[in-house]
């Protein structure tokens, strides 16, 4: 297989540090696709925390990255871009446009299996989000909201957003939970009951569940505060629901004695941990066809913050470090 072009990638090279670095790019085997990136979408979350150090996802669950963790490190998993080159066997042709689970780089190939062709139709800025979508959808799934039922959401980043559009359409009030004024602003269009900063949380949903506390909470956020706040305000018998990943930070929470006197439910949520039955009827495919579907009645700009060019992709880090945006998502544009 040899070197067809060059190109640039993102590295995180040490704590806090984001860079770009020359590779080379190789020509596309029988099953694999060259890809020139249109836009990437940086993850709040998961890249963050690599970023700040507090990486653990094991080799299995990460895409197709390079490096070493903690540091340094490529890594990142949405990519919206247009075939250049495909092998005989791909099933692809120059010029599609494709979802990619890859990191933040202008040209890379890749096998088929990380790729999703998109019809060419679809808008290339809403199908940045199909994975955080998947997340979503796979959360409705596995923690379906009843109709009526009152819900909180902490952490309005794209997850969390996209969680609580969903949770809209069936509960009965809705609690929207973010520290950052700037990302409570920006949630308007989901039309929840209120949206209020961690302080206010207890007060909002005392009123709302008629002291009852939610029937569900979902935390999205990471934040080990929220995460307990979540907890102490969910009600008897209600469910804790985390999509939430939180790196390598240890997390201290207080179960005593409301936790077991409530029996609470405390459930964790990740994109592949569909089992039994469901598994085999929510199939990835299905999952992935109902958030594109989904992606079609949401304006992209209620959820992106700002562009940045990917020649200046280090300063996107920085700003999100710095609390510097306001809606959740960054844009890198090549």
């Amino acid at each position: 297989m040899g070197v067809i072009s060059r190109g640039r990638s993102l590295w995180f090279e040490s704590l806090r540090t984001a860079a770009l670095r020359e590779e080379n790019v190789a020509a596309p085997g029988p099953d694999q696709i060259t890809v020139r990136a249109l836009h990437s979408l940086v993850s709040a979350g998961s890249e963050m925390h690599l970023f700040r150090g507090e990486g653990n996802l094991p080799p299995s669950a990460l895409p197709p990255d390079a490096g070493t963790l903690p540091f340094p490190v490529k890594f990142g998993y949405q990519v919206v871009g247009k075939v250049e080159a495909a092998g005989e066997q791909s099933g692809f042709a120059v010029g599609d446009l494709v979802f990619a689970i890859h990191p933040h780089q202008d040209r890379f190939t890749i096998s088929v299996a990380l790729a999703i062709k998109l019809s060419p139709d679809v808008d290339p800025l809403r199908a940045l989000f199909l994975n955080m979508c998947t997340v979503a959808v796979q959360t409705n799934l596995e923690a379906p909201v009843r109709v009526g039922e009152c819900v909180a959401v902490s952490g309005l980043g794209i997850i969390g957003s996209l969680i609580a559009h969903f949770t809209r359409k069936s509960a009965g009030r809705l609690i929207l939970v973010d520290p950052n004024p700037a990302r409570r602003a920006a949630s308007s269009w989901i039309g929840a009951d209120t949206v209020v900063d961690p302080a206010g949380a207890a007060d909002a949903i005392k009123t709302l569940s008629d002291g009852r506390g939610v029937d569900m909470f979902i935390e999205t956020s990471g934040a080990q505060a929220a995460l307990q706040a979540a907890i102490n305000n969910t009600g008897d018998r209600g469910s804790v629901v985390v999509p939430a990943w939180y790196g390598s930070r240890p997390v201290s929470l207080s179960l005593s004695p409301e936790f077991h006197l409530r029996a609470l439910t405390l459930k964790s949520v990740f994109v592949m941990s569909m089992g039994g039955n469901e598994a085999a009827r929510w199939t990835q495919a299905r999952r992935v066809e109902t958030a594109l579907s989904v992606l079609k009645e949401i304006d992209p700009q209620n959820l992106t913050s700002c562009h940045v060019q990917f020649k200046n992709a280090p300063d996107a880090y920085r700003m999100i470090d710095e609390g510097k945006v306001g809606a959740p998502a960054v844009i890198l544009d090549y």
